[in-house]
């Protein structure tokens, strides 16, 4: 079965099908491209301060370490061999879950949570825990 007409077109039956369920998402919003210096820090605390209380949260974490390279890997990630990399990320990431909600005037709950950009697996247990108090 072929995915792509003689003129690169994708099939609109597949994309249909497989569009909603089984296609990449974005990890981001506005995803990397729409970056832009007029998003200045007071702006970002601003819409953090905005949320609206009954809204929840879907987090997305980017643990960009692997102990090898999957031949299929389309993602961000680093190659280690010692566990001080990850150990050092990890507390950056958690100092900067800390200053995002204290942006926030309430807690929000979490819907779902989503690891990607490497094998999150690479993790210990103990490391994916969080004190929120």
């Amino acid at each position: 079965m072929r995915l792509y007409k003689e003129s690169s077109e994708m099939r609109l039956d597949l994309a249909v099908r497989y569009g909603d369920e089984r296609l990449p998402r974005y990890t981001s919003y506005p995803t990397a491209p729409h970056f832009s210096e007029a998003v200045s820090h007071a702006i970002y605390c601003q819409w953090l301060a905005s949320l609206p209380e009954r809204n929840a949260a879907s987090i997305y974490l980017h643990i960009p370490f692997c102990r090898s390279m999957c031949w299929y890997c389309g993602c961000h990630t680093t190659i280690v061999r010692r566990d001080a990399p990850i150990a050092e990320y990890l507390t950056g990431l958690r100092r900067e879950i800390d200053l995002v909600t204290s942006h926030i005037a309430y807690p929000l709950s979490v819907r779902h949570i989503h690891f990607g950009g490497g094998t999150p697996t690479i993790m210990t247990p103990t490391q994916f825990e969080v004190d929120f108090a």
